[in-house]
């Protein structure tokens, strides 16, 4: 026979007739009276034991036990929950002791039920199993709730921002780097609410409001929860609605990153004036890289559709160019101008277009390097050209992720959202990706 002692009141005395020859007593709450008898039955040699028991977490036990509540072989009995604003109340009755099972105290037991519930349980998603096949070969299916592994979150999507490079991973112009395998489910820039953390996570925890940025190669944004990597997830601000923040990751990334570190310019306002040229200025990029821009010490020219100037002038641009005008298609400054820097986001400009318009040591940064833009790039290198072409990778970082956000937060930035789409018809708003002529993001939501 063995007893699991979990009440405070009751003697060895009591216990040991009860007893089989080898029983125990297994007590959860040990006092030393508890550890004096421990001790006795252990220098007596008695066939009989009181064993304290100390509790040690262990995750695959968690996962265990909450396998068993998922197949209706455990329960939780709920004696009373309490609003966190009534956390005491909570408290004065778990020191009474009458308790008839747990005590909770609320927002967060809904998370926890949320996990458990969460186990097994199958979600809404869209991938594609091949290369090629554009909107008609994205796929509704429905898979198993990722898990979230060591230094992983749970999110459940509430925006997700599409960008052309998710639709040319699907016609194969990254292959063989992206993607991994097939099927995939594809997006990156997720704006969503933790649900759950994985082992070794430490700022995040269920509730929190979030920014995550998947990545290529794993992808995963274009369903109802995701699972992300704690060091690319950063606090989204109560005052940043999730659609805001999700168009912030590829596009903002890029744009940041092309003005600061490839052009050089200080987003303080502090340094030497330049004259920028901003391509395709109303689209994802481009209108982030304008409003960046203005931050600096810059001139901005910009480049549009006659429909978007009234757009990009509000964005901040200081002389704006339709790019279907000859003036537009020659990229000519109407004040004159020769640029120190093109953020280049349009596509089919020549480099010929381009070198005309800089200045001594101008640059031109382009965003979507093609095989002539490498070429280029190599020639200038070796030529040591003053004037150069800069292929951009972006490189993901939550510091500047967090610095998007705080200018969001501050109203110092926009995200100019173009459409949104349920995410049962996610098909509509890769389609519109494809076609080209988006102003601003494009947004899936649930």
């Amino acid at each position: 026979m063995m007893l699991l002692f979990n009440e405070a009141r009751i003697s060895w005395s009591t216990f040991e007739p009860n007893l089989n020859k080898n029983g125990k007593v297994i007590d959860l709450f040990p006092q030393p009276a508890a550890f004096l008898t421990s001790a006795l039955k252990k220098v007596t040699f008695s066939s009989k034991k009181l064993v304290p028991f100390f509790l040690s977490v262990k995750g695959e036990n968690l996962e265990y036990v909450v396998g068993l509540v998922k197949e209706g072989k455990l329960r939780t009995v709920i004696d009373s929950k309490h609003p966190l604003s009534k956390g005491e109340d909570g408290w004065a009755k778990s020191i009474n002791g009458h308790a008839t099972g747990k005590i909770i105290v609320e927002p967060w037991h809904q998370f926890l039920g949320i996990m458990a519930s969460l186990a097994g349980k199958l979600m809404q998603a869209l991938q594609f199993d091949s290369y090629g096949g554009g909107a008609s070969a994205l796929k509704h299916v429905e898979v198993p709730v990722p898990t979230p592994k060591k230094n992983e979150i749970l999110v459940k999507m509430e925006a997700l921002a599409l960008n052309p490079v998710d639709w040319k991973i699907q016609k194969g112009m990254l292959r063989p780097l992206f993607p991994r395998k097939f099927p995939y489910i594809p997006g990156t820039d997720v704006a969503g609410e933790v649900v759950e953390v994985g082992q070794g996570v430490n700022k995040f925890k269920a509730g929190d409001k979030v920014l995550t940025f998947l990545g290529q190669a794993n992808g995963g944004g274009l369903a109802e929860f995701v699972v992300a990597g704690e060091n690319l997830t950063v606090a989204r601000p109560p005052e940043v609605s999730a659609a805001e923040a999700a168009g912030l990751l590829v596009a903002g990334l890029t744009a940041h990153q092309a003005l600061t570190q490839s052009a050089g310019i200080k987003l303080d306002g502090t340094g030497e004036q330049k004259n920028i040229l901003i391509t395709a200025a109303s689209g994802g990029v481009g209108q982030y890289a304008v409003q960046l821009a203005k931050l600096g010490n810059t001139h901005v020219t910009a480049t549009c559709g006659a429909r978007n100037i009234e757009l990009v002038k509000s964005l901040g641009a200081d002389e704006i160019l339709d790019y279907k005008t000859p003036e537009g298609a020659a990229l000519k400054s109407p004040s004159g101008r020769k640029y120190d820097a093109v953020i280049h986001c349009a596509t089919g400009i020549s480099w010929s277009t381009f070198e005309p318009n800089l200045s001594k040591n101008g640059k031109v940064i382009d965003i979507t390097p093609g095989p002539a833009a490498l070429l280029t790039f190599a020639l200038k290198k070796v030529t040591f050209s003053s004037k150069q072409l800069v292929p951009l990778l972006m490189s993901a970082k939550s510091e500047n992720m967090e610095y998007l956000l705080n200018l969001v937060k501050e109203g110092k930035l926009k995200t100019v959202i173009d459409s949104k789409h349920p995410l049962s018809k996610a098909e509509d708003a890769w389609a519109k990706s494809i076609d080209g002529h988006a102003t601003g993001k494009i947004i899936v939501e649930p």
